[in-house]
This record gives C-alpha cells, structure tokens and sequence, in this order.
C-alpha cells in the first residue's frame, strides 16, 4: 500500500469519487454509511459544486450548531479508499457528547488494511498543526475495528453513553507530548 496518498478532492477526482460511492452501495456491515442517500445529490454533472461545497465547511459551518470541517480522502492507485473529516470546534452540535472532533470511513473494496489507522493519524498531526492538544474520536461499542483503530492511534476510552439506543465509545487522544 505505498500509494496511498491522503488528500483533499480536487475537481479531477470526479469519476473516482462516483466508484466510491458505488462502493459503499455494496456495503453490508451494521456500521455502514448509507453513501447512496449522504452524496444522493453528487454527480458527474454537479461534482464541481460538491467540492465548492465542502472548500466552504472548511471556513463557514453550513449551521450554526456545526463545526468547520475539513475533509480529506484516502487515495490508492487512484481509487477513493476511504475518507476522514477533521471537525475544528468540538463545542458544537453534539460533538464533544459523542461526535467527537474526528468521523472516518473505509469503503468496503479497501478494509483490513489498516487505512483507517493510517487516516486518523494523518488526521492527528493537521490537530497538532492548529495547536489542539486533546482530540476526542467515537466509536459505536460494538465496532470493534474502529476502536481498535483509536486505540492504535492512543486513544483512551473516556466512557459509553447511550445515544438513541447504541453504546458508544468515547476516547481522547493526547497531542500534548507530541506537540512538545
């Protein structure tokens, strides 16, 4: 996996980002995103506007009670592997409860590669670059690669708590020595 290479989308990246959400379409785990319905509005025709639209989440929130965010993806060969979006001020919405400053995704085609791992602590050192010394990252209880993908990266298990009926894991990650 020498090619991976973690970026933000460029206009270029149209057809690969259609194969990506393709490939989450075929996904069958319980933890799933449901790639069809969050990018049902992207296309071959409008992808101009979507990577616009996510330039804009990384200086403006879309509402007041979300955070700036900036999203990159995990590229292989080409290919969309995955995707991490680094959400800038955890004080918002429902973030510090469970959201957490960190949400990430490996499409089904590229898991059990470790690019999860790989992606947070990409993510980790863009936390470091704006001096934030504690990054909160959540996991559903019962997803057990994505915890251990935290865990792998230093995160520390805080507590669980109960959100419409799923458990889930809160962990922090110190930046502190590694900011030193």
């Amino acid at each position: 996996m020498s090619n991976l290479e973690i970026r933000r989308l460029d206009l270029s990246d149209a057809e690969a980002f259609m194969d990506y959400i393709h490939n989450w379409s075929t996904d069958t785990s319980p933890f799933k995103i449901d790639a069809v319905k969050t990018y049902a509005e992207v296309n071959l025709d409008n992808f101009a506007e979507y990577v616009e639209k996510i330039r804009k989440e990384e200086i403006s929130a879309e509402k007041p009670d979300w955070s700036t965010a900036t999203k990159y993806f995990a590229f292989i060969n080409g290919q969309i592997a995955g995707e991490i979006s680094c959400r800038w001020q955890i004080e918002k919405g429902i973030l510090l409860e469970w959201g957490g400053h960190i949400g990430y995704g490996v499409a089904p085609d590229f898991r059990g590669q470790h690019i999860a791992e790989k992606m947070v602590n990409f993510a980790l050192t863009k936390y470091q670059k704006r001096l934030i010394s504690q990054v909160m990252i959540s996991a559903d209880k019962g997803n057990v690669a994505s915890r251990k993908t935290i865990e792998a990266n230093g995160g520390i298990l805080e507590n669980t708590v109960e959100i419409d009926g799923d458990e889930i894991c809160r962990y922090w990650i110190n930046l502190e020595k590694s900011m030193e």
